[in-house]
């Protein structure tokens, strides 16, 4: 069976991701912090595997052990969905050192490192799928997400300067950068947002969000999911360097 490498895999989009690839017949590498969700997938019943490799993706070192330990089972990756990232919203001026470490961290030098430890199987390979996990903050600025923003910008000008380097080895990347998605990190964010803005109703606070959006909904992990595994396969065999919007509308306004 083909491998899947998935960061960030242990709930949200990237749960989703896991579980699609799963069932069209992958073993799927999942890489994530939270063990006992990760644990859970790797219980469903779906055609391929799932096996769980408890990696924090700021040590370049663990995530090249965890890259290691999975194509030594499987063999050599065909697909990596760089998914691991984190948000954490402040203004310019209450913005935390720790914060802005932890979200670079995460998000921007965390893709760096697990794209940099599975490039290698899929340029022996020759051929190989990269999505990396961006945001619609790629086209839009968002209030009080400057740091998030500037790592996903980031993230963006990865896709690309990647995807000039490693097309030529039969190693395709884009990313796909989604509007807000219903998810438990979205949750905890909108609770947060409905006690600072709203009284305490995180519904008024994920209403206001949904108005931003020309389709009048958030969007489902599945969706997104369902978009990774297309930029993943034959289909979207001349894609690259692309940054797709899975967005509902938001960045046509």
């Amino acid at each position: 069976m083909p491998l899947a490498i998935i960061t960030g895999g242990a709930t949200g989009i990237g749960a989703a991701a896991v579980r699609k690839y799963a069932s069209e017949g992958y073993d799927v590498a999942l890489l994530d912090i939270e063990k006992e969700a990760s644990l859970a997938l790797c219980n469903e019943a779906h055609s391929g595997s799932v096996t769980f490799y408890e990696t924090d993706v700021r040590s370049r070192k663990a995530v090249q052990s965890a890259v290691s330990k999975a194509a030594d089972q499987f063999g050599a990756p065909t697909v990596l969905f760089s998914n691991a990232g984190i948000q954490r919203l402040s203004s310019l001026f209450d913005l935390k050192a720790e914060d802005i470490d932890a979200i670079i961290d995460i998000n921007l030098k965390g893709t760096l490192y697990v794209v940099a430890a599975v490039a290698p199987h899929m340029r022996d390979a020759g051929e190989g799928s990269i999505v990396l996990m961006a945001s619609d903050q790629v086209f839009a600025g968002k209030p009080g997400s400057i740091a998030y923003g500037a790592s996903k910008g980031g993230v963006a000008q990865l896709a690309k300067s990647l995807s000039v380097e490693l097309s030529p080895l039969g190693i395709r990347v884009n990313a796909i950068c989604p509007a807000t998605v219903k998810t438990p990190l979205t949750d905890k964010i909108f609770t947060d947002l409905g006690n600072k803005h709203y009284d305490g109703d995180a519904e008024a606070a994920w209403k206001a969000e949904t108005d931003t959006i020309p389709l009048g909904r958030i969007a489902s992990p599945e969706e997104i999911a369902n978009i990774v595994y297309f930029l993943s396969s034959a289909e979207a065999s001349f894609m690259t360097g692309a940054l797709v919007p899975v967005d509902g509308g938001f960045t046509a306004q």
